[in-house]
């Protein structure tokens, strides 16, 4: 009886193929004890010993590779649930009256293995065949990884990489979407439980070493995912609500407010909206600033991120590229002498909070301070910042500068997913209420007004940055940024320590390096680069821990292919060293190259 029942729970809880498989001598005893069982307790136990035996067959490695027990397969995935005896495998096909024989990709042969292990892999991506994400072939760095996963591997431990069966799962052969009955009947594909429950282990795996973007993997939201089954759509102004009924309105709107009272916005004077990600709201802003100001000048540090000069190409605006000081700000002098050039026009600025590759702070004050001495009249600029990360930090930072609209500046973007933590890309805009008129178009198919660059808009994110909001709370945010900074000295003097070059701006959470010599190390802890450096975001899922072991493998890697020569006189390397940083820095032994100044 208690084997019987053990088969039971096994069925009803869900659990895996190693606890499954010893089950199967449950039949032995049902055919002993069977007369004791009333009609319905034997139908859940003959239910339980199919489960059972099929668990034993799923068992079985794939891809003819290893026996052990990363090749194993789940038997029955955390998403299947059993009701009124209904057992199913495959999503795709229809439930069987007989069992079913379970479907493998096609194993390779024991020949064929040392080819399949040399070929690139998702987790093991480095083969030269590889396609470059990026336009400029120097730069090794990962593509911007979506944060689509809750923090499962976010935590201190770093998750084994995939096992071949796990990768041969996640193939285009195996994934591929059939398109005809016949296809599909073939029985030649995996169900779409396996699939994913080899997916989840590669997104695991992923955000456990999860290093060169500012993402932050440390949250929890299972009590929202009930309501990931409504289609909640925020289409339309969020102030003004359209007919359609199934949105996130009034937590869009409390997150607003939120946002205006964090940066000090006077009641009823701000307009702002729940994005996709800090670029649309970038992209907000400088719409806003040329409909304001049809022939001004939009002016932005080299290092800006590229949303922003994307702006310009979409508005087809005057754009000025002012240099950068060695660490990253906008070279304030350039920037007086460019204004300065074109007095007749008026003045576009983006203030960079937090710049995308040093983490660099533009000084608002002193950019302010600028105009008023060219005497640039208020009616004359427009000051957009975009603040993607740090502007959630510095209102937390103790006596750090402050970004606020009791200052003359009129749009501010942030990222939502970045310091908050959400499963999908997302941010905030916020604006002086007066500008978004000057985008308003009344919508009857609405019932509303547009004024977003997006018509429909993902209620889901406004109800997860609500959600985030509330539960950390002022001192919530505060203690991840405290986190954040710290852990950041830690890993620069780290790194120092090893003997490689490294720095970190004041203010910042971004940690700038010389760029590994190996791409497999770099690909592995997911390294953004910009030639000869490379850098490192510490967010709250970064722990003293991870940064032990990625400085132990990178001073592996550096004793194994050496150190990074600067690619040219004025290279983003060469400027590491610059007395701009303050502090000290290692000298790469890379030749005379400081001799040239």
């Amino acid at each position: 009886f208690f084997f019987h029942l053990a088969a039971t729970r096994c069925a009803a809880e869900q659990i895996q193929t190693r606890v499954c498989t010893d089950l199967l001598i449950a039949p032995a005893y049902y055919l002993l004890l069977s007369p004791l069982y009333s009609p319905k307790m034997r139908s859940i136990i003959q239910s339980a010993s199919r489960v059972a035996t099929r668990a034993a067959r799923r068992s079985q490695p794939l891809l003819g590779v290893s026996t052990n027990s990363h090749a194993q397969r789940t038997i029955i995935p955390s998403s299947l649930s059993l009701h009124n005896n209904a057992h199913r495998f495959k999503a795709s096909l229809p439930l069987p009256d007989e069992e079913e024989e379970l479907v493998h990709p096609p194993s390779l042969e024991p020949e064929s293995l040392a080819q399949h292990e040399a070929e690139p892999h998702l987790d093991n991506n480095t083969s030269d065949t590889i396609k470059d994400y990026t336009s400029n072939m120097s730069k090794a760095g990962t593509p911007s990884p979506w944060a689509v996963f809750d923090a499962w591997g976010a935590g201190d431990d770093i998750v084994d990489p995939l096992s071949a069966a796990d990768e041969g799962m996640l193939s285009p052969e195996m994934v591929r979407i059939p398109t005809s009955d016949e296809e599909r009947e073939a029985g030649n594909l995996p169900g779409e439980s396996e699939i994913l429950a080899s997916y989840d282990k590669l997104l695991k795996r992923k955000s456990s070493v999860h290093f060169g973007y500012p993402y932050n993997l440390m949250y929890n939201h299972e009590e929202l995912y009930e309501f990931m089954k409504y289609s909640i759509n925020n289409l339309g102004d969020p102030f003004i609500p359209s007919n359609y009924g199934v949105h996130s309105r009034q937590f869009e709107c409390s997150v607003i407010d939120f946002f205006a009272d964090l940066w000090k916005m006077d009641k009823d004077s701000y307009w702002g909206y729940v994005t996709t990600c800090g670029t649309e709201g970038n992209l907000h802003g400088i719409l806003l600033a040329r409909e304001c100001h049809p022939d001004g000048i939009l002016y932005s540090s080299r290092e800006t991120h590229y949303s922003i000069f994307k702006a310009a190409r979409y508005y087809r605006m005057d754009a000025k590229a002012i240099p950068t000081l060695p660490m990253g700000e906008i070279d304030y002098d350039a920037l007086a002498s460019e204004i300065s050039k074109n007095r007749d026009r008026p003045v576009i600025i983006n203030v960079n909070i937090g710049t995308t590759v040093k983490g660099a702070v533009d000084n608002l004050d002193r950019i302010l301070r600028i105009l008023k001495n060219l005497g640039i009249p208020r009616e004359r600029f427009h000051i957009h910042v975009d603040g993607a990360l740090f502007a959630m930090m510095m209102p937390f930072v103790d006596w750090a500068p402050e970004i606020s609209f009791q200052k003359p500046i009129d749009s501010i973007a942030v990222s939502g997913h970045k310091m908050l933590g959400c499963p999908m890309p997302c941010g905030i805009a916020l604006t002086r209420k007066e500008h978004v008129k000057k985008v308003e178009q009344r919508i009857d198919y609405l019932n509303s007004v547009d004024t977003t660059i997006m018509g429909s808009r993902n209620g889901q994110a406004a109800l997860y940055l609500w959600y985030s909001l509330r539960k950390k709370g002022i001192a919530g945010i505060k203690r991840d940024v405290v986190h954040c900074i710290e852990t950041a000295q830690y890993l620069r003097d780290k790194i120092t320590d090893a003997g490689l070059t490294c720095r970190l701006n004041d203010l910042s959470c971004t940690v700038v390096l010389e760029r590994p010599m190996d791409d497999k190390f770099i690909k592995r802890w997911q390294l953004a680069c910009e030639e000869d450096i490379a850098h490192v975001v510490v967010m709250p899922n970064v722990t003293k821990n991870k940064i032990d072991k990625f400085v132990e493998e990178l001073v592996e890697c550096k004793e194994e292919y050496g150190r990074m020569e600067t690619v040219r006189s004025d290279s983003p390397l060469v400027n590491l060293q610059s007395a701009s940083w303050g502090g000290s820095y290692v000298e790469p032994s890379v030749g005379s190259f400081k001799e040239e100044f």
